[in-house]
C-alpha cells in the first residue's frame, strides 16, 4: 500500500512527523510562558497589597501616637466656652454703659442673648461606638448659633487643629471629623455679617 503513495507526499507525511514534537515543545513553552507570567503578576499583587498595608498601618500608627495624649474634655474646655460677635457686644455694652442709653429693652435682650448660652457652642453627646483600637462620639450642637466671619475661623482652627490667621487650636486636640457643617446667612449690613451655624462632630479618642 505504501508503494501506491507518492514519494512526495511520504516526505511531506514524514516532515509532519517531524515537526509535531517541535510543535508540542513549542505550545508547552508558551503554556508554561504564561503560566509564569501570572505567577509574577500574582506576587506583584501580594507585593503591592503588603506595600499598601504596610503604609497604612504606618498611617495608622503615626496618627495613634499623634492622638494619644488628646484631652477628653476638649469640646468643653476649648469649643464651648467660645464668644461670638464679640464685635457686636462690644459695641452694645457701650451703648447701655452710656448715661443717655434710652433703656431700649431690644438692645438689652440681644446684649444678654449674644452674652449667654444661647448664642455659645453647646454639644450633646450621643452614643459611644467603641472599636479595638478606638471610640467614637457623636456630638451634635443642640442649637445654632450666630457668628461672623473670624468667628468661624476660630471654629475651624480648634477642630480641625489648624492656625487661622491669629486663631490657634487649643492643646491636646483629639481627632475631630466634620460630619455636618451649616452656614446660612442672617443679616449683613455696614457694620455686621452675621451667619447662623449648625454642625455635627465626631469625636475619635484612640485607646
Amino acid at each position: 500500500m505504501l508503494k501506491n503513495i507518492p514519494l512526495s507526499r511520504v516526505v511531506t507525511y514524514l516532515l509532519c512527523l517531524g515537526l509535531l514534537p517541535f510543535i508540542f515543545v513549542v505550545f508547552l513553552f508558551i503554556s508554561q510562558k504564561s503560566q509564569l507570567e501570572d505567577l509574577e503578576n500574582t506576587l506583584e499583587n501580594i507585593q503591592h497589597q503588603a506595600l499598601v498595608k504596610e503604609k497604612k498601618q504606618a498611617l495608622n500608627l503615626a496618627v495613634r501616637q499623634h492622638f494619644r495624649e488628646a484631652d477628653h474634655f476638649y469640646i468643653d474646655k476649648y469649643l464651648e466656652t467660645l464668644i461670638f460677635l464679640e464685635p457686636e457686644i462690644e459695641q452694645l455694652q457701650k451703648i447701655v454703659q452710656d448715661k443717655n442709653f434710652a433703656d431700649d429693652e431690644r438692645i438689652k435682650k440681644r446684649l444678654e442673648f449674644l452674652t449667654s448660652q444661647a448664642n455659645s457652642l453647646v454639644f450633646s453627646e450621643g452614643v459611644v461606638q467603641s472599636y479595638p483600637l478606638f471610640q467614637e462620639t457623636t456630638e451634635t450642637l443642640v442649637h445654632p448659633v450666630e457668628v461672623n466671619p473670624l468667628d468661624i475661623k476660630k471654629v475651624l482652627a480648634r477642630i480641625e487643629g489648624v492656625k487661622f490667621g491669629d486663631f490657634t487650636p487649643g492643646p491636646h486636640r483629639p481627632q475631630l471629623v466634620v460630619t455636618e457643617f451649616k452656614l446660612d446667612k442672617k443679616k449683613v449690613n455696614d457694620k455686621n455679617e452675621v451667619y447662623l451655624l449648625n454642625l455635627k462632630l465626631i469625636k475619635r479618642e484612640f485607646l
